[in-house]
């Protein structure tokens, strides 16, 4: 299955159904994703940007997402790993363009959204689930693309 196919879409969808076992989480994540999505298309101006999904994300962000009764139960526990995952790609985007090895950290930098769905699963269902579901997690975001793929295109967007 390839990444980010519609394919791999749905099978990430049941995953977080299966995997958070709340409605209002499960969407919050997946408004949040599409946001992300439109961020870094912006940022990395490498694709054009369908008007659908730009209206789509800003509609949601300005009026769905303050009313998601999962938001706004955890505001002031999620706010922070927003900021902070945020933060964490734009350095990620800066490394892209430095060593080697700093192209190694923003391989690893630019996943750490993982972070916000295990931290999503631990407000819905608690630490022990997130443990047990940390690596399943990990695996399906991650396994698409090997390190050296990474830098291999890194290397081909530099020429």
């Amino acid at each position: 299955m390839e990444f980010d196919s519609e394919e791999w879409r749905q099978e990430r969808n049941r995953r977080l159904h299966e995997w958070v076992q709340n409605e209002d989480a499960v969407r919050f994540i997946l408004d949040w994703a599409d946001a992300c999505e439109l961020f870094d298309d912006i940022v990395d101006r490498d694709k054009a940007i369908p008007e659908e999904h730009a209206v789509r994300v800003l509609f949601n962000v300005f009026t769905e997402l303050p009313v998601n009764p999962f938001f706004d139960r955890f505001k002031y526990q999620l706010i922070p790993l927003l900021v902070t995952g945020i933060n964490a790609w734009l350095d990620a985007n800066t490394l892209e363009r430095g060593s080697e090895s700093e192209r190694v950290f923003a391989y690893v930098m630019r996943d750490y959204y993982m972070e916000f769905v295990s931290f999503v699963i631990y407000l819905t269902r608690g630490r022990d689930v997130m443990r047990a579901l940390s690596m399943e997690i990990r695996e399906f975001f991650t396994h698409h693309e090997t390190l050296n793929q990474y830098l291999e295109g890194l290397e081909e967007q530099d020429q």
